[in-house]
């Protein structure tokens, strides 16, 4: 590669000795060096990335990612910089776009950011940064957190074009509890970054998505709220805005003014594909199920004709699988349960969808098909472990089915795993009754009880248990521990 065309790929990563490899490995095939800028691992990724050829240089973190990115910069030595989050990877169908990109004549890029995410609006969501830059004098990020670089690269006056190059992120493929460290991490952060600067408005934005995305909705209302009356957003991002605006509000079941957002979200970027979702949402909320199915099929032929813009993006791929699970809620509302069934197996033959096998699951219970139900419910939890309630879903339609034995094991798989609590311990116990099983249920009563020694009831069945086995004497002390507690 000429020397004017050299490229660094540059990666701030943390405890990802796990993903950094594959980060690594897919910038081979284009990067003349790799640097990777550690901010305080303790699980090897240093060692890691410097025994796959990445040169690493060691950062003192202080709750700005802009700085450890601009630290990376200025270590580089190539003519062109191409960040790359640590858990991100360059597909091989991007190489050749990248080659021909920084050949171009051109002195920084779009580059598109697909992330796999739960959402009734999609699951593939596109942002567009320019991640790929001429190293220019006095070009770096800026922000603690969402940190962004075109700011910088539009005051020295840098030649920005758009690109077909797409980055894979996994980073939002993390667990429950993960993702919530994570998004109060970027609280903090954020919160630090408008302590600072109050009329940051693309800090109130990303502030307001974090809320979202934590269930405090009423926060994210303000925060939307401040960056739209005051002016302050973005023009390229004010659609997503107030359409994610019109999403909190949705969660609060402020309908009619989610309507009213999504009608100036329309107004400004009417491509905005995911904002007839929400709009269908609002609706479905407001229990006009069949204006919502227009609006989720308005959805859908859109979506069918639906080109990629090339341009700053923050918005969903088309889903049609979602789109169609959304008509299945409406029809199902609507007490039209073949209408229901009929729209949730389409979109489980265009793609694997949670919502959809669940919806089946439970139509399925309802009608007494208890087996179809257990196939459904075991199909959703391969998609999604981690959810308490399809454990006790799976569980109660195994009873259904009279396999006690595979209910037992499916609650007892999930007590082992520390979900549900004493109400799954106790739920345990009924079932090692039904099976006979005296003393196993005496030791789910107990864990229970070990768990919330107020409960009066727990401890009663425990005591009844107890009789019953002819251990009076264990009877009466469990009854006589709750008095002295």
């Amino acid at each position: 590669m000429a020397e004017s065309n050299r490229l660094a790929v540059c990666i701030i990563a943390k405890d990802e000795a796990g993903n950094i490899p594959h980060a690594i490995a897919s910038a081979k095939p284009v990067a003349d060096e790799i640097i990777v800028v550690d901010t305080g691992s303790s699980d090897g990724t240093p060692d890691v990335a410097l025994s796959l050829g990445a040169r690493v240089l060691r950062h003192t973190w202080q709750d700005d990612f802009s700085k450890a990115r601009n630290e990376a910069i200025a270590a580089a030595t190539s003519e062109w910089i191409l960040f790359l989050d640590a858990d991100e990877i360059i597909p091989e169908d991007a190489v050749e776009e990248i080659r021909s990109a920084i050949s171009a004549d051109a002195d920084a890029f779009f580059v598109s950011i697909e992330s796999r995410v739960r959402s009734q609006a999609g699951r593939i969501f596109v942002n567009s940064f320019p991640r790929l830059f001429r190293r220019i004098p006095g070009v770096k990020f800026e922000g603690k957190v969402h940190e962004q670089i075109l700011p910088s690269l539009q005051r020295q006056g840098a030649r920005i074009a758009h690109s077909r190059i797409i980055i894979k992120h996994a980073g939002y493929d993390l667990s429950r509890a993960e993702m919530t460290e994570k998004l109060k991490r970027n609280c903090r952060l954020l919160e630090a970054e408008l302590s600072q600067d109050p009329q940051n408005g693309l800090a109130l934005f990303h502030l307001g998505e974090t809320h979202s995305l934590l269930g405090d909705y009423e926060r994210a209302v303000e925060c939307y709220s401040k960056a739209l009356d005051d002016d302050l957003v973005p023009r390229e991002i004010k659609a997503v805005c107030l359409q994610n605006y019109a999403a909190a509000l949705v969660k609060l079941g402020r309908y009619g003014e989610a309507l009213e957002k999504l009608e100036a979200a329309e107004s400004f970027n009417s491509k905005l594909l995911s904002l007839y979702l929400v709009k269908a949402s609002a609706l479905f909320g407001m229990k006009r199920y069949s204006d919502a199915e227009d609006e989720i099929k308005r959805y859908l032929r859109k979506a069918r004709h639906f080109v990629s813009d090339p341009t700053y993006r923050l918005d969903y791929n088309p889903d049609m699988a979602s789109a169609l699970v959304l008509i299945a809620k409406c029809r199902l509302a609507g007490r039209d349960n073949k209408g229901g069934r009929e729209a949730l197996q389409e979109a489980l033959r265009l793609d694997t969808s949670y919502d959809a096998h669940v919806l089946l699951a439970k139509l399925a219970f309802e009608e007494l098909r208890f087996a179809d139900a257990v196939v459904h419910f075991e199909q959703a939890l391969l998609i999604s472990p981690e959810d308490e309630r399809l454990h006790f879903e799976l569980a109660k339609a195994y009873l259904a089915c009279g396999e006690i034995g595979r209910a037992i094991e499916v609650m007892t798989g999930a007590v082992e795993q520390g979900m549900g609590g004493s109400a799954f311990l106790k739920c345990l116990a009924i079932l090692k009754i039904k099976a006979q099983d005296f003393e196993g249920a005496v030791e789910a009563y107990q864990a229970a009880l070990a768990q919330d020694a107020s409960d009066e009831d727990t401890r009663k069945k425990l005591a009844g248990l107890y009789h019953r086995l002819g251990r009076q004497d264990a009877a009466l002390a469990v009854l006589s521990s709750g008095k002295q507690s």
